[in-house]
């Protein structure tokens, strides 16, 4: 496969944006920000615009345009849709930086996920340091600056980790105990094992001390695609009757989750969300209201100010209308078919194993948005897009390249088991 950059320098950029995202919700913008600008002078050549997910990224950047043009408004005199137009556009930029830029076989990108996963032991550490009153979340520059000072929370008892509120902490935390059980599956020492599941508990209390009910949905949801995703329809059906058992147990015992709201009026302030974003597609169904605007315009309606539905497909639909939600769902449809055959193509059990549990993250996020709407932060965003390229591009190399020898090299067995 030719490269048109340094593979040195593109792979140094991809670690410092899956770092970024354990370090601050300030950093992964910079870090995009700073691959947008070097790949127009870096990549030279065509780039594509129909490939998946590249035509998904065009697609909104095009539709966004036609929806301000529709329905225009102004924050500070700049254009509402000149900021998701940006954003698409970074993520075309960072999908073309990856595509034409790196040279990565299964075994980096394993690598870069299992950097994600040690790195985020600060994670876990800041939560729970914040939960035992040890870390304080009041409000000062660089607490703000690194993500320890609540923002949009009223409910300060729930820690915020390193994102500056519970949500986008616990959407972060799910992601790290789904690979950590990923590295029991395919870390070969004991004592990796052990560490493994360790984490995975270790995480699991982070994200109790978030009290965020909505991410047990996610957690849940991403340990059955792992599962499922390694074809053993049994085990699937088995864990999924426990997993529920127990997310009913934790969801509706609100003296399991620290948290000052009680159940139902959580449920009640969500189903008023869900209630008056649905009128807003509804007048808005074609073009939508695009993010940032959803807000005036829902005040406008009840005379509260919401940042956004609180629910991932209501989100879309509503900001970008029935085209956007589509070309979302398409996205999500060919990501899924595509992750199967990466699976069904792969020889080697950790290559399998590394689709299974890219493919769980994703699903994470879209059980976590029944509930929330976390993949417009950056910091979520970022991992959740990530995850996306990742998946399609290694499919499209695994369809390109000839199929892998089934004898493994002893320099490849000692790279897994490390």
């Amino acid at each position: 496969m030719s490269r048109d950059l340094p593979n040195n320098l593109a792979a140094r950029l991809i670690q410092a944006l899956i770092l970024s995202i354990i370090i601050s919700p300030w950093l992964p913008p910079v870090v995009l920000l700073i691959i947008g600008l070097l790949t127009p002078f870096l990549v030279k050549g065509r780039w594509p615009i129909r490939g998946f997910p590249e035509g998904i990224f065009i697609g909104f950047l095009l539709w966004t345009a036609i929806s301000w043009y529709f329905n225009p408004y102004w924050i500070s005199w700049i254009p509402v849709g000149l900021i998701p137009i940006l954003v698409f556009l970074t993520y075309y930029l960072l999908t073309v930086w990856i595509k034409r830029g790196l040279d990565w076989s299964w075994h980096e990108i394993q690598r870069l996920y299992l950097l994600f996963w040690v790195a985020g032991f600060y994670i876990a550490v800041v939560v729970l340091l914040q939960g035992f009153g040890w870390l304080s979340q009041e409000a000062s520059w660089w607490g703000r600056l690194l993500g320890y000072s609540a923002i949009y929370q009223n409910d300060m008892t729930r820690s915020v980790g390193t994102s500056t509120n519970s949500n986008l902490a616990a959407a972060l935390l799910i992601c790290l105990a789904l690979i950590s059980t990923y590295a029991f599956s395919v870390l070969k020492k004991r004592w990796q094992k052990v560490a493994a599941l360790a984490a995975f508990f270790l995480f699991c209390m982070a994200i109790w001390m978030t009290g965020s009910r909505g991410a047990w949905v996610g957690l849940t949801v991403g340990l059955l695609v792992q599962v499922w995703m390694t074809g053993n329809r049994r085990r699937t059906i088995l864990l999924f009757v426990f997993l529920v058992l127990l997310g009913c147990v934790i969801y509706t015992n609100q003296t399991l989750i620290p948290r000052e709201e009680t159940l139902f009026a959580t449920i009640s302030v969500r189903i008023f969300v869900w209630q008056n974003a649905f009128r807003i597609f509804q007048d808005h169904w074609l073009v939508g209201v695009l993010p940032l605007h959803f807000g005036q315009v829902f005040a406008e309606l009840t005379g509260k100010h919401i940042y956004h539905a609180h629910n991932i497909f209501l989100g879309v639909a509503t900001e970008f209308g029935v085209v956007g939600l589509v070309l979302f769902l398409l996205m999500l449809v060919m990501t899924v078919y595509r992750a199967r055959r990466w699976r069904k193509m792969a020889i080697r059990l950790e290559e399998k194993r590394l689709s299974g549990m890219m493919l769980s993250l994703i699903f994470a996020f879209l059980g976590h948005g029944m509930y929330d709407y976390t993949i417009i932060a950056p910091q979520v965003g970022s991992l959740f897009f990530l995850s996306v390229i990742l998946i399609n591009w290694q499919y499209e190399r695994r369809c390109r390249m000839p199929a892998p020898s089934p004898h493994v090299t002893e320099e490849q067995q000692n790279s897994t088991a490390s």
